[in-house]
């Protein structure tokens, strides 16, 4: 197997990603390297947000991993970021605010196969 990159896109800026795909291309070769150039330096991150064209947060790439490694993102209020592995983040707040989401999500993942377990034994 191979590699996958995940990338979220906010639509506000996608006329600045039309406008230019060069920048855009390579904004996604350095999210999914797992790297940004940020005021003259280079940050590593798992998840990196960029500015194409003008608009200052309109890519969110994440650093590419292995095909068969699971990932879980949660995409929200304009960012995106990994819960459980491959999260690297140190803000402890943050984190629980995530873990949070992740369990109402799945929480309510769950009732929607205990409907259709429901429904399938009728």
């Amino acid at each position: 197997m191979g590699y996958m990159t995940t990338i979220t896109i906010l639509n506000d800026g996608l006329s600045q990603i039309k406008d230019n795909p060069e920048e855009f291309v390579d904004k996604i070769s350095e999210g999914m390297n797992g790297y940004r150039r940020f005021l003259g330096s280079i940050e590593r991150n798992s998840v990196s947000t960029f500015g194409v064209g003008n608009h200052c947060n309109n890519v969110m790439v994440a650093a590419s991993n292995h095909a068969d490694d699971p990932r879980m993102f949660i995409s929200y209020q304009n960012s995106m970021d990994i819960i459980g592995w491959g999260n690297d983040s140190t803000h402890l707040e943050y984190r629980k605010r995530l873990l949070k989401i992740a369990k109402g999500m799945i929480q309510y993942e769950e009732e929607q196969i205990k409907k259709l377990e429901l429904e399938e034994g009728k």
